[in-house]
């Protein structure tokens, strides 16, 4: 089976490690990444079924809302495959 990604964008380390623990804890998911990408922004990336992607991202929303931390969020249905390689710790996406 195909996973789904889940990007979810806060303010704040505390409130991204908040949101990331929630998020777990409400879905079968896995955290894929968590990175700082600048300007007190954090980055978290889930990976999992389809539903359980939507149930987390959703959960992350309200986390972070309720802190004022909320930025972006968005799923993204079976990605392409070389979607993937972005999304991998080593810089630029390269391996």
């Amino acid at each position: 089976m195909k996973h789904s990604l889940g990007i979810i964008e806060v303010v704040g380390n505390v409130n991204a490690l908040t949101c990331a623990d929630r998020m777990i804890k409400s879905a079968y998911i896995e955290i894929a990444s968590i990175k700082r990408i600048g300007t007190g922004m954090v980055s978290i990336i889930v990976r999992g079924d389809l539903a359980s992607v939507q149930h987390a991202i959703e959960v992350g929303q309200e986390t972070a809302a309720e802190y004022g931390a909320l930025i972006a969020a968005r799923v993204i249905p079976r990605p392409y495959e070389g979607l993937e390689k972005l999304t991998d710790s080593a810089e630029g996406g390269e391996q």
